[in-house]
């Protein structure tokens, strides 16, 4: 892809799955859902994040738990939504340090009172939670429970598609869904936002001086993606290769369409 570069003059790829700090478009969204999920830090509960897949879940996620560890706190990620109860309370255990027992409940007490003793605070992220199974949802509801109800031994931060907003108001899951304050959730961008998302992301990989969109294409570009950010970066990829094949560096409308063309899309 160095020719790519190159032909647009750019010092590094602008739309690749990797976030340089200078590329990260702090859109208002996600400085409402990043202010959420700290108000919700200090009840020490738990929190709830919402988002379309694409949308930079995991990208706040990644900004939150580094924020947390630098005020001190332990930061415990998991995103193994495939796992069993009996895997996840396993891997908890041992991301904290706490070597595994003969049972479930054996473990999962180990681990709470080892969370509670500890000198930080500790913060367990679970992620891509909505493809967790019932009975571990179910485990993380009895994992926040410590000193007869009355704390919780850590910070619990769901994270999931839309679709967990679903899965908890089964009735099944009253009792962890009753432990939830509020709720943060990433939406898409809208077209103005997507226009600075691609702007942040071109300056950031040295584009300066001409514009490498046309307006055209940057509207097409919404249309193409709906506003989502990683939809964004592979229209976007798709069309600068187009217009690249085309010796040209002011990336069309047309190319867009060309882009979708190309992978089957109308």
């Amino acid at each position: 892809m160095n020719e790519l570069r190159t032909h647009f003059g750019f010092s590094r790829l602008p739309f690749t799955r990797h976030t340089p700090k200078e590329a990260f478009f702090r859109h208002p969204g996600f400085e409402e859902a990043t202010r959420r999920l700290r108000f919700i830090v200090e009840l020490d509960g738990v929190a709830v994040l919402m988002a379309e897949a694409g949308c930079g879940k995991s990208l706040l996620l990644g900004e939150l738990s580094d924020e947390l560890q630098r005020e001190g706190r332990a930061v415990h990620y998991f995103a193994h939504s495939t796992a069993g109860p009996f895997g996840l309370v396993n891997v908890l255990a041992r991301k904290a340090g706490i070597s595994p027992r003969r049972s479930r409940a054996e473990t999962a007490m180990a681990l709470s009172e080892a969370l509670c003793a500890a000198d930080r605070k500790q913060v367990v992220v679970c992620d891509e939670a909505h493809l967790l199974s019932d009975e571990t949802l179910e485990d993380l509801r009895l994992l926040t429970i410590s000193d007869f109800d009355r704390k919780s031994p850590f910070l619990l931060v769901i994270a999931g598609q839309p679709q967990l907003d679903d899965r908890l108001a089964d009735p099944i899951h009253h009792g962890l869904d009753q432990r939830i304050p509020t709720f943060a959730r990433l939406a898409p961008l809208g077209p103005d936002e997507t226009a600075d998302y691609l702007a942040c992301r071109l300056a950031a990989a040295g584009a300066k001086g001409n514009p490498v969109f046309e307006q055209g294409a940057v509207e097409a570009i919404y249309d193409a993606s709906g506003g989502v950010p990683r939809r964004v970066n592979n229209v976007a990829n798709g069309a600068l290769v187009v217009a690249a094949s085309r010796n040209r560096r002011l990336v069309t409308a047309q190319d867009v369409h060309d882009a979708k063309l190309d992978r089957g899309r109308s």
